[in-house]
C-alpha cells in the first residue's frame, strides 16, 4: 500500500515537472542576475528562464523588452516580449539538448497594438527543428488581445521528437504565454475552454 502511494506521488511529480508555469523557476538575466520567480516580481532584460528541465532564450541584440514574472499585474507569472524592441524570436529547448514533444501553452498576448486589442494583422510563428533542420511547418499563432484572456493553444502532433521550438515573426508588437507543457504532461487541468487554432 505505502509503496503503491510513493509511486502515486512520484508519478505526479514527474509529470508535473514536465509543465512551465514560470514560477518557481530561475530567471537570468542580461546583466548576469538570477532570480527566483514566486508570482510577486516582474524581472526585465530577460536573456532566458530556466524551469525544470526545460529553458525558453530570448534571441535579440538587445534585452530591452523583454520579461518574466507577474507582467499583467495578476500574481500570475508568465513570458512577454516585446518585437518592436528587437525581439527576433523565443527559442525553447532541454538543458540537456535531448528531444522533447511540445504538446500545449497558453496564449496570454498576440497584439499588434501594446496593451490594446489584435487586429489580425500579427504574424508570428511557431515551428519545431531536430538537429537544426526544421521538421513541422511553420504554425500562424493566432491574434490575440493584451493580457487578461488566456488561450489555449494545443500543439498538433507533429510537434514531437523535436529538439528545439523556435516562435518567431513580425506585425506584433508584444507577445506572451503561459503554462508550457512538455512530454508525459497532462495539460487538461490547464486548459480554459478558449481554444484557439493554429494555421500551417
Amino acid at each position: 500500500m505505502v509503496y503503491k502511494t510513493i509511486i502515486g506521488l512520484l508519478l505526479a511529480v514527474s509529470a508535473y515537472a514536465d509543465i512551465v508555469t514560470f514560477t518557481g523557476g530561475t530567471v537570468h538575466m542580461a546583466g548576469g542576475d538570477t532570480a527566483v520567480t514566486d508570482g510577486t516580481q516582474l524581472y526585465g532584460n530577460v536573456s532566458y528562464y530556466e524551469e525544470g528541465d526545460f529553458y525558453l532564450q530570448y534571441n535579440s541584440p538587445s534585452p530591452f523588452g523583454q520579461y518574466v514574472g507577474t507582467y499583467y499585474g495578476q500574481g500570475n507569472d508568465v513570458i512577454h516580449g516585446h518585437w518592436d524592441d528587437g525581439l527576433e524570436s523565443i527559442e525553447i529547448a532541454r538543458s540537456d539538448n535531448e528531444q522533447f514533444t511540445l504538446k500545449y501553452f497558453s496564449l496570454t498576448s498576440n497584439t499588434e497594438v501594446g496593451g490594446g486589442a489584435a487586429t489580425g494583422n500579427e504574424n508570428i510563428f511557431i515551428q519545431g527543428y531536430a538537429g537544426g533542420v526544421a521538421i513541422t511547418d511553420s504554425y500562424r499563432i493566432p491574434s490575440d488581445d493584451w493580457g487578461g484572456s488566456f488561450n489555449d493553444v494545443i500543439l498538433p502532433n507533429v510537434f514531437t521528437n523535436v529538439d528545439k521550438v523556435l516562435i518567431s515573426g513580425e506585425g506584433a508588437y508584444c507577445f506572451g504565454m503561459d503554462s508550457f507543457a512538455f512530454d508525459e504532461a497532462s495539460f487538461e487541468e490547464l486548459l480554459t475552454g478558449n481554444e484557439v487554432e493554429l494555421e500551417p
